[in-house]
């Protein structure tokens, strides 16, 4: 009878050790449940912010390319106002540089002589002239002259290409290019030269160079 008591004791203490151990089982189960369903929180949440982040991005990317379009938009028609500008102006090369000169004063002598029939209207065609550049010894700086109106600017451009007065002087006109239009006539020139040795009408308008009519540009 003991030994049985014994036995049953045994056994107890057995069941109480699994049910203890069933029991812990258990609470580690419902810990990793609430550990799983805080992890599934997580993702959940950090897909919305992924999500979110993402739907930001394509605003952002959709954003930045109207700005990048407005930005070659303004810069065109910057471009454009600016060369719209330099067509009332003449640029004058090899014009001998004095000390304490009036510049405005020596080109209306200048022009003076190239068109004699324009002498009482220099002073109001002749709007403003100016050197640019550095002064370096012995090379005269380059003059930009600016016409008070754009009929006589277009006429002295003309009449100074074939000019004795211009020839004897060592003197040159050009047009007063934006940076971009030189850049682009220069990216040109091997074609327009090549035409005109060829015989071809060739010729250059803006930043466009034309052959026999036919516009090409450096793009």
């Amino acid at each position: 009878m003991q030994r049985f008591c014994k036995a049953i004791t045994s056994l107890t203490a057995r069941f109480d050790s699994q049910n203890e151990k069933l029991k812990e089982m258990a609470n580690q189960m419902r810990r990793n449940s609430v550990m799983v369903a805080e992890i599934s929180k997580a993702v959940e949440f950090n897909a919305a912010e992924i999500k979110d982040c993402k739907e930001k991005c394509l605003e952002t990317s959709k954003s930045l390319l109207g700005l990048t379009s407005s930005h070659k938009d303004l810069a065109s028609r910057t471009s454009e106002l600016e060369r719209y500008k330099r067509r009332w102006n003449l640029r004058i090369n090899g014009m001998k540089e004095k000390p304490e000169e009036d510049p405005r004063r020596e080109v209306i002598v200048l022009f003076a002589e190239i068109a004699p029939h324009l002498v009482q209207k220099l002073d109001d065609i002749v709007d403003t002239v100016h050197r640019i550049g550095k002064k370096e010894p012995g090379k005269p700086r380059q003059m930009i002259v600016q016409f008070a109106m754009r009929k006589y600017r277009d006429e002295f451009w003309q009449s100074t290409k074939n000019s004795s007065v211009c020839r004897d002087r060592g003197v040159r006109f050009a047009e007063d290019l934006t940076k971009e239009d030189r850049l682009a006539r220069a990216a040109l020139w091997p074609l327009i030269d090549q035409a005109r040795k060829a015989g071809k009408k060739a010729y250059f308008r803006g930043p466009f160079g034309y052959i026999e009519g036919k516009r090409i540009d450096s793009t």
